[in-house]
């Protein structure tokens, strides 16, 4: 089974009081141009996605004209008279790419159908892939966020009633008047719906994966939640993305590439360092029961290489002299360079071995620290810029806005320049957040971020050289598993064997099964040519089969 993490699964609720319009939102989705009866306006849909599937899933009680998308959305306007209300939920989600697009169009209506449309929301679908690769299958999904009566009439969001105390009487505030509460009146908006959405869209996924007999499987958890660290890239925007689609590089795309390739290898060494702390917990049990030494530590590698040197020479009993020389040769040479390595990094016991794991996973972990901290500091500098830049351009406008007291001029000057508002508040608070004193240098900003950037892609040929070491330290734990391969066992944080090591477990147990089915064979066809009794092939022969039962039972 192969773990796919965290697939894109963003929601989003569409807001006037952000500046946003549910029927642009619907006409971007569908790539229709649709007119909003709440703004006067068209909204274009013109965009370069793929537009491969549309539909509108109405529950049993909706009006058949809420098929019609501009009806249906117009009608959602229509309901709400604040000029901050949400109108829809919007959902943006990756689709698996190793379905059929057919498989996945089926796939997103079910998981519509079943989980919002049956519950009484209305969901409007789309489905979108790129005309250039890579493809990025993806649906966008807007859910209506007021509920329905029998007769398809829109319901209030939510109702107020009276705090009562224990014998039934309202309760009086300070102002003398009863105390009142709202109450939702349905469950939509809850904290805990948006695990559950996503939970259900990856039981979903799973299961059309399976009965495609796909071997991979999505876990939707956070990166954070899973215990995967990832240092997050930054985003291109539409101009840097054209260029870099053209073969054109930039200086942010450059970075990202970076940043890319340290996450690999990040990933790559930390899994080498957990495989290798299991292998050595094992291989240090396995010794200390089959040994019987006092400090199963200080048992020296080179002992257990060179019984593994031995197996791979009796695996070829059957070879033809010069096919095991060479076979032989190459062991030998092999196993020089291992030592030479082994004593270059002064690594004789197991307890050696050890060390140098936790030095390396003490290492990787200050690396990954000091790359995040860095990364950080890009992206805040950014911030702080835009930030600056945004609150230059757009303060007046806010303060404009502060300046006029009258109801109706303030929602109609909102309506029209909500969104700079919006952009001002959200400018001041990251500055707030961040500490900065105004005014700021944006020269010195810019050669810091340039000098941080640098500093994070200079770590590329250390991370490089780890993973060359985590890969000798591999092989080294491949050799060993090959004579003792019941306890050199790799597992995930749930305790969970992973594909790879079961088949490695499986082939390397197979290959001992086989030598001691055929050294059972030659003593019984040649006993007296090896002088051993009778009770001696039995003991041989008992062990063999014991040995086939056990692999059996185990598979």
């Amino acid at each position: 089974m192969i773990t796919i993490p965290c697939p894109h699964f963003d929601i989003q609720v569409i807001s006037r009081g952000k500046g946003r319009s549910v029927i642009a939102a619907a006409a971007y989705q569908s790539g229709e141009t649709l007119f909003s009866q709440y703004t006067g306006t068209w909204e274009s849909g013109e965009h370069q996605e793929r537009i491969v599937h549309k539909d509108i899933l109405l529950p049993p009680n909706a009006p058949r004209e809420y098929a019609d998308r501009q009806t249906l959305w117009n009608a959602v306007d229509a309901a709400e008279k604040a000029q901050d209300a949400q109108t829809a939920r919007r959902f943006i989600i990756a689709l698996p790419k190793e379905l059929t697009m057919e498989q996945n169009i089926e796939l997103i209506r079910q998981y519509c159908q079943s989980t919002f449309v049956d519950k009484g929301m209305i969901a409007d679908i789309a489905v979108h892939f790129n005309h250039e690769n890579p493809p990025n299958p993806h649906a966008h999904v807007l859910l209506t966020m007021r509920s329905m009566d029998e007769h398809g009439k829109w319901q209030a969001k939510a109702r107020s009633e009276y705090v009562l105390d224990e014998n039934g009487d309202r309760i009086i505030g300070k102002n003398g008047k009863p105390k009142r509460i709202k109450i939702e009146t349905v469950d939509w908006n809850d904290r805990g719906k948006c695990e559950e959405w996503r939970h259900e869209w990856e039981v979903q996924q799973n299961r059309a994966l399976e009965a495609s007999e796909r071997p991979e499987r999505i876990d939707m958890r956070s990166f954070e939640r899973q215990g995967i660290e990832m240092t997050p890239q930054k985003h291109l925007g539409p101009a840097a993305s054209a260029l870099e689609k053209q073969g054109i590089h930039t200086r942010l795309g450059d970075h990202n590439s970076a940043v890319r390739v340290i996450n690999s290898l990040f990933n790559a060494i930390k899994r080498r360092i957990l495989n290798l702390s299991e292998w050595l917990k094992g291989l240090t049990e396995i010794i200390s029961d089959h040994e019987k030494i006092e400090s199963p530590y200080d048992y020296p590698i080179a002992d257990v290489l060179k019984a593994y040197v031995d197996l791979r020479a009796k695996e070829r009993e059957g070879w033809y002299s010069g096919a095991q020389s060479k076979s032989h040769i190459r062991d030998m040479s092999e196993m020089i360079l291992t030592c030479d390595y082994l004593r270059d990094h002064n690594i004789e016991t197991v307890h050696d071995f050890s060390t140098k794991l936790n030095q390396a996973s003490q290492s990787l972990e200050e690396k990954k620290s000091e790359v995040k901290t860095k990364e950080k500091r890009i992206r805040d500098i950014d911030g702080i810029i835009n930030a600056v830049r945004t609150t230059s351009d757009f303060n007046p406008v806010l303060e404009k806005y502060n300046s006029i007291h009258f109801k109706y001029a303030r929602e109609r000057y909102f309506r029209e320049h909500g969104k700079e508002i919006d952009q001002v508040k959200k400018a001041q608070w990251l500055l707030k957040k961040l500490k900065v004193e105004l005014p700021i240098d944006e020269k010195a900003l810019r050669r810091e971020q340039n000098r941080l950037r640098g500093e994070v892609e200079s770590l590329l040929p250390e991370l490089e050289k780890m993973q060359s070491e985590m890969k000798r330290l591999s092989g080294i734990r491949s050799h060993i598993r090959k004579v003792m391969p019941d306890v050199l066992e790799a597992r995930d944080k749930e305790g969970r064997r992973t594909y790879a090591d079961c088949a490695d477990q499986e082939s390397n147990q197979r290959d001992l099964d086989d030598l001691l089915e055929q050294t059972a064979d030659q003593i019984t066809a040649h006993g007296s040519a090896y002088n051993a009794s009778e009770r001696q092939r039995e003991v041989i022969i008992q062990k063999a089969q014991n040995k086939a039962q056990s692999h059996d039972e185990a598979r």
